[in-house]
């Protein structure tokens, strides 16, 4: 689906639509629970014939399932902060995840991070602390310090997924498409009760259907399969660094699209943050390179 592009172009294409990915939750205005299940649902259809015209046979991967199932949990929450924080500053707390991993290669793989990591720690919770005690909700009543919260248990969940896939891969070989139709499915299963159980579990209407399938097709499709593509064909720091464009897209967009707050302290707690993340990420002792959670 994209060959036909250079290797070079594609994390930085696929982090511009990931970039993305937050303001369209904002602009569809649905419930969380709601705009987790049809961005998964409205993505599965697209997948199938991405499978079939590539005549992929393996259409179940098991463990990709529940890796699936911990992104549909990511979803879950990572909407819930959108809500809360909005499109910018829920879209720099998933990037949380690098720590998270750092954290399970420890305590899962026996791995042994440089300082750096270690280091890094502080500095992202300072940047957590700073987001929750100086920013402003976008929502009238709500509450920055559990958006904040949402942001991080993205984090947790989505770094669950990067650890259940690393043990799917070195069981099974998949690739990118294969991949994405696993934890696609699986996170569509797993957000249909919840969704079912709020009684959001139906099609939202014009135009948020629009915004669902823009985000369906552009961020769970396009945007993930750009850089899963491009990941292991291209250094790590070329990646690195195009992945964190991202973030702060994501919080240009949201300043400039949907008039979200950015003033001094909620710039100062977000570089915080991504410097600490950067940090940690040069400490692992793994050089792979994750996509981000969008």
């Amino acid at each position: 689906m994209t060959r036909w592009l250079p290797d070079a172009l594609r994390p930085w294409l696929g982090a511009a639509m990931l970039s993305l990915s937050a303001v369209w939750v904002r602009l569809a205005d649905v419930e969380p629970l709601r705009s987790a299940l049809l961005r998964t649902a409205y993505a599965l259809p697209v997948i199938a014939v991405v499978m079939l015209l590539r005549r992929e046979r393996r259409w179940i991967v098991p463990g990709g399932l529940l890796a699936g199932a911990l992104l549909g949990i990511d979803f879950m929450a990572w909407h819930e902060s959108i809500r809360l924080v909005g499109a910018g500053l829920g879209t720099v707390l998933p990037n949380l995840q690098v720590v998270f991993v750092g954290i399970a290669g420890v305590l899962l793989f026996g791995e042994r991070p440089r300082r750096a990591f270690w280091i890094a720690l502080p500095i992202v919770m300072t940047g957590v602390w700073l987001l929750g005690s100086v920013g402003h909700p976008v929502v009238a009543g709500g509450s920055m310090a559990w958006g904040v919260v949402w942001g991080i248990v993205t984090a947790i969940a989505y770094a669950g997924v990067l650890v259940a896939m690393r043990v799917v891969r070195r069981r099974i070989p998949i690739d990118a498409v294969s991949g994405l139709w696993a934890l696609t499915l699986g996170a569509t299963l797993a957000t249909l009760p919840a969704a079912a159980s709020q009684g959001v579990a139906g099609p939202a209407g014009w135009p948020a259907d629009g915004w669902l399938v823009a985000l369906a097709i552009g961020s769970q499709v396009i945007g993930w399969l750009l850089l899963t593509s491009s990941i292991h064909r291209l250094p790590a720091t070329a990646t690195s660094i195009a992945l964190l464009t991202q973030p702060i897209l994501a919080l240009a967009w949201g300043a400039m699209l949907l008039g979200e707050p950015l003033g001094a302290p909620q710039l100062a707690g977000a570089a915080i943050v991504l410097s600490g993340v950067v940090l940690a990420h040069r400490g692992t002792t793994t050089a792979t390179v994750t996509p981000p959670a969008g």
